[in-house]
């Protein structure tokens, strides 16, 4: 559920708040090109049914077409890094590492088809404007959502809601946006302790 909410995040974040000033898909192209980094703080609130709500904290970085860190520091420590080719997940919870092969074909790498190609979103969701400042985007095909809505502050997204087909949801929430912002290489460099459980596939 992650990797899909995850793919859509990216996309509502960096295409859809161009997609809403843009005059036309070439501008929005234009002004998109322009964003090559990106930080952020977010908050994410997520309710199962039957098991309450989570609520989880830390930050996002990226750089345009080449990699994406989503990474947790509240409750516990926990990331998830792709880059064009390759997806790592580390849980401290679990002391487990998980590293894998994106393929061009698979969910978990449709947020980089769609830097390459941004054109694409409109083949991936129906975008219905329900008030001045919100959307709502209905996938064409199985992602496991129902349909998302997106908030928006003066320039940037502000909020994401979520509901999948089992009605559980997901919030989140953003806070200090930075684009175009120097971001240390090191940043992508995570390390795990020592004895953790690597699974490569």
């Amino acid at each position: 559920m992650f990797n899909r909410l995850f793919n859509i995040l990216l996309i509502t974040a960096f295409l859809m708040p161009n997609l809403l000033f843009a005059a036309s898909l070439n501008n929005l192209i234009n002004r998109f090109e322009n964003i090559n980094t990106m930080h952020a703080q977010f908050t994410q609130k997520t309710e199962i049914k039957g098991f309450g709500e989570d609520v989880y904290k830390g930050e996002i970085y990226l750089i345009n077409n080449e990699k994406v860190l989503w990474d947790y520091n509240k409750p516990y420590e926990q990331y998830y890094l792709f880059t064009r080719n390759t997806m790592e997940y580390y849980d401290s919870s679990t002391d487990q590492l998980i590293r894998q092969k994106v393929t061009s074909s698979s969910g978990n790498n449709i947020v980089f088809q769609l830097l390459v190609d941004i054109s694409k979103i409109k083949d991936s969701f129906s975008i219905e404007k329900i008030a001045e400042d919100k959307f709502r985007l209905t996938p064409k095909s199985d992602m496991g959502l129902k349909y998302l809505t997106m908030t928006f502050g003066d320039k940037y997204l502000k909020k994401i809601y979520s509901v999948d087909k089992k009605e559980n949801y997901t919030e989140i929430t953003f806070e200090n946006i930075r684009l175009n912002v120097d971001i240390p290489a090191g940043v992508f460099d995570k390390e795990v302790p020592l004895g953790t459980e690597i699974f490569n596939y």
